[in-house]
């Protein structure tokens, strides 16, 4: 065996696994810590990993996202790859994208050394977050889908028998951080140091604040940082109306999507080269063009000012004003779709927290993701693999229980939610499936209740709660008192006594925030029609 071929033999694929992401990032209900804490994952191999590879040999790890030399090329290939060990790397970053890291190393005892090095340095950056790694040797480089089965075999044993345990718990004589239960260790000057109150913080803590404003510090074009700081910011008015809204965006069905774009490739140069321009589509699709779609909508709104927690991947969250939300979050759902390429269906699902300034954060975000869910959940059921949903829900105490508690206690949770906004294979204006709303339906219903009137939309909803008669008898008694007006429910027979309760129900809950016709609306509306008297000769 050659010195080339025996090189090549002894390579392992290794695969870094970030464990309880959402666990680690909301801990906290401080923006800056959550920040923070989402920055050390984003960073964690940045941070530790490359640093602890360069501790092993000079040159360390080579990764395509960090090349040192302009005539570094950033394709993969088995000639690249033998090169770059002869310089004196130790491996290789092959992907990185969609929360998956994969690493060639030159081989095993390489990779245990790094490793060492790597949970080290890991402990002393975030204190707890959680990375499993798992490799396989015996590489076949024209077979890389058959290594892939392999490795996701093994790590999938081996998170059966992952541990849990934290790094360090709590004495009793410590005290201790009331929301995690990490023992308070330093002294803190709270936000940018205009407070000379120190507080008392976990480690953990102090190293989210601390990256939080590494990355402030540093001046970066980052949306994270460049929002608003504070929320107080981005309430209509402080002491009459503090409603925020947190928007949770996630991709559909992206593991299928990788699987498509590896069809009827094998060799690790053809799916290394597959897999990192799909990483780049999805980043400029479902994040870049996204986030500038909704930046756009919000200039030119009142309160426009956005904060974004998170935008990584496919996934987007972000808070904003309350009014605000529905639109942007129909607005990115729309704009992916036909964004998307012929044949190359894009879509997520969004879910909307409605909730007070002051409330928990981290509990907001926790219904954001199951309204979210419930979409994900409605697509699953129906066996639907390419359509957008939404749904919400406004937060008016009952934090700590799941939202399907939550709807249980109200008695909602057989409501038209979630909606669909978009699906190919609908009809404007029609049911999806013959029993699920569509966006176009939630406008016809706008539109008929503007008519009804903001009083009688309330006295609908308050009906439609307390049972079916009750509601099909304030119907017609709103249509006895406004004949001329020719209110139609049911929007031309499209929806039965059911599916009317149920949608004015949930329209009803954010009629005032969402649906209701705003001041500039009105006044456009007026200009239109003395416009069209003018053209008449009525002026």
């Amino acid at each position: 065996m050659g010195d080339e071929e025996r090189i090549l033999g002894e390579c392992i694929l290794a695969m870094y696994d970030i464990r309880g992401k959402q666990d680690f990032i909301y801990k906290s209900n401080k923006i800056r810590e959550i920040v923070g804490g989402s920055y050390l994952i984003r960073d964690c191999f940045d941070d530790c990993l490359f640093p602890a590879a360069r501790d092993c040999s000079e040159k360390g790890i080579f990764s395509y996202r960090r090349k040192k030399k302009k005539e570094d090329t950033d394709d993969f290939t088995v000639e690249h790859f033998k090169k770059r060990l002869e310089e004196g790397y130790i491996g290789e970053v092959i992907y990185d994208g969609g929360g998956n890291f994969f690493v060639l190393y030159k081989n095993a005892d390489i990779y245990r050394e790094v490793n060492r090095r790597f949970y080290r340095a890991l402990l002393a950056h975030t204190y707890s977050l959680r990375v499993l790694t798992t490799y396989i040797d015996a590489i076949d480089f024209e077979d890389y889908r058959g290594d892939q089965r392999r490795l996701y075999d093994r790590h999938r044993k081996r998170e059966q028998m992952e541990s849990m345990i934290h790094p360090v718990n709590t004495l009793p004589i410590v005290q201790t951080d009331y929301r995690t239960s990490l023992p308070l260790a330093e002294l803190l000057y709270p936000g940018d140091g205009k407070e000379r109150k120190k507080e008392k913080v976990s480690f953990e803590s102090r190293k989210k604040i601390e990256k939080y404003f590494q990355i402030d510090k540093a001046g970066k074009e980052d949306r994270q940082i460049q929002g608003s700081k504070l929320l107080d910011e981005l309430i209509t008015k402080k002491g009459e109306e503090s409603l925020l809204a947190v928007i949770y965006i996630d991709g559909n069905n992206m593991g299928a999507k990788v699987e498509e774009c590896l069809s009827g490739l094998k060799t690790y140069e053809e799916c290394v080269k597959a897999l990192r321009q799909f990483s780049a589509e999805i980043q400029k699709h479902y994040i870049d063009r996204r986030i500038r779609d909704a930046d756009t909508l919000l200039s030119k709104r009142k309160n426009g000012k956005r904060r974004f927690v998170i935008y990584a991947g496919d996934e987007v969250t972000f808070i904003c004003n309350a009014r605000n939300a529905y639109d942007v979050a129909v607005e990115y759902l729309t704009r992916l779709a036909e964004d998307a390429e012929d044949g190359m269906p894009a879509t997520s699902c969004a879910g909307i927290a409605i909730f007070h300034s002051h409330a928990p954060f981290a509990e907001a975000y926790r219904i954001a993701e199951e309204c979210c869910e419930s979409g994900k959940k409605r697509m699953k059921e129906e066996k639907i693999e390419h359509a957008s949903l939404i749904d919400f829900h406004y937060c008016q105490g009952a934090f700590g229980t799941s939202l399907g508690e939550i709807r249980k206690e109200e008695e909602t949770e057989d409501s038209s939610r979630p909606w669909f906004v978009t699906y190919p294979e609908g009809k404007p204006g029609e049911l999806i499936k013959g029993k699920y709303v569509s966006m176009e339906i939630v406008q016809r219903m706008r539109e008929v209740l503007k008519n009804a009137g903001r009083s009688n939309v309330k006295t609908l909803a308050f009906s439609a709660k307390k049972g079916a008669a009750d509601f099909k008898s304030e119907l017609e008694r709103i249509r006895a008192h406004q004949l001329e007006k020719k209110l139609d429910f049911s929007l031309g027979g499209l929806l039965d006594d059911e599916m009317q309760r149920k949608l004015i129900y949930d329209m009803a809950i954010v009629y005032d925030i969402w649906f209701r016709q705003t001041e500039e609306e009105a006044g456009t509306a007026d200009l239109d029609k003395q416009a069209e008297h003018t053209e008449k000769g009525e002026a």
